[in-house]
């Protein structure tokens, strides 16, 4: 097929099932039981801030097939490691489309470049399965290279986890989501703030993100957080944010968010809601449980998640190309 044969424009919102069917597709060709449901793309599209109309590219065959997709991720504040999430349907693999997805990316990037600090390092980043050659080889011919691993995480339950008591001076409390919201956004961010990649971006600008996804997401229960708090202070000192279900698979639940905050760590805390929530889905017949984690991760959360029985399944490669050098905005290093 040439060029002529193919539709290239934004995606619509119309599009988010062809976008699932080829994800999808792609998903298949690796051999994975993944799939991502239309719903979770659309609820995806719709983040504050994400514009589809002018951060997205379709490549549509003469029968309506979206041959390929690319998305551009800079949403944050200063956007100095934005996204690029793309795929080409397997059927595709063999004429060239993925040129054009990349041609069309760096044309984004200027704008990016131009909202962040002239003297900041800015980089554009994407994900891939590790061992996807089709789409490893394209990214490095795209000037990308590999630059870290992060792993899928899960655990198959054959019995209900023991549940350890939470550390002196810590108790948990129930959390009430319209209430308690912006609690569960700081803990969060003071518990990320020294994990790799972390840029701080205004108070409000987390909240209105964190608000789109739980309010919107049908996974999402109150009763799965877990919010511990000192009973000194009654400060909310870490949390644990789960979900019905991984969107990816429907049998198996999924672990979203484990934080604390600096100066509660090293108590068995982080264990102690893992376990308990590990319970918690036990209790509902849900046996096998999910996450996501950074491979490399800054504060060992790898070796935190195999103590509580969780293994990897599955790796993925981030691929990341230079776009400015300069100072880095980000947090890389524990100090």
């Amino acid at each position: 097929m040439t060029s002529a044969d193919f539709e290239t424009r934004p995606l619509s919102m119309a599009d988010a099932s062809r976008y699932a069917e080829t994800s999808n597709a792609i998903y298949a060709f690796l051999g994975l039981d993944d799939r991502i449901q239309t719903s979770a793309v659309a609820l995806e599209w719709q983040e504050p801030g994400f514009d589809l109309a002018t951060s997205s590219l379709g490549i549509f065959d003469s029968s309506g097939r979206l041959a390929g997709y690319g998305t551009f991720w800079a949403t944050s504040q200063t956007p100095v490691r934005p996204g690029f999430g793309w795929g080409l349907h397997p059927q595709y693999h063999d004429s060239g489309l993925e040129t054009q997805l990349f041609t069309w990316v760096d044309g984004k990037c200027g704008a990016a470049i131009d909202r962040c600090p002239p003297e900041a390092r800015v980089s554009l980043r994407c994900g891939v399965h590790e061992g996807y050659a089709f789409a490893e080889n394209a990214l490095e011919r795209a000037g990308f290279t590999n630059s870290r691993s992060y792993f899928d995480m899960g655990i198959e339950m054959t019995e209900k986890p023991i549940a350890p008591p939470f550390p002196d001076g810590i108790s948990t409390r129930l959390y009430r989501h319209d209430a308690d919201l912006p609690l569960l956004v700081d803990v969060m961010r003071a518990s990320f703030s020294d994990h790799f990649g972390f840029v701080d971006e205004p108070f409000e600008k987390d909240l209105e993100l964190m608000r789109h996804w739980l309010d919107n997401d049908p996974h999402f229960d109150p009763d799965l957080v877990i919010f511990p708090v000192a009973e000194d202070t009654g400060e909310v000192v870490g949390c644990l944010l789960g979900l019905t279900q991984d969107a990816r698979n429907p049998a198996a639940g999924y672990i979203d968010t484990v934080g604390v905050r600096q100066r509660y760590r090293r108590r068995g805390l982080a264990t102690a809601m893992l376990k308990h929530s590990l319970a918690m889905f036990w209790d509902r017949g849900i046996k096998r449980v999910n996450l996501d984690v950074d491979g490399e991760s800054l504060t060992n959360a790898v070796a935190l998640y195999e103590r509580v029985g969780m293994r990897v399944y599955r790796r993925y490669a981030i691929y990341e190309k230079l776009l400015r050098d300069g100072v880095e905005l980000a947090k890389v290093a524990l100090e």
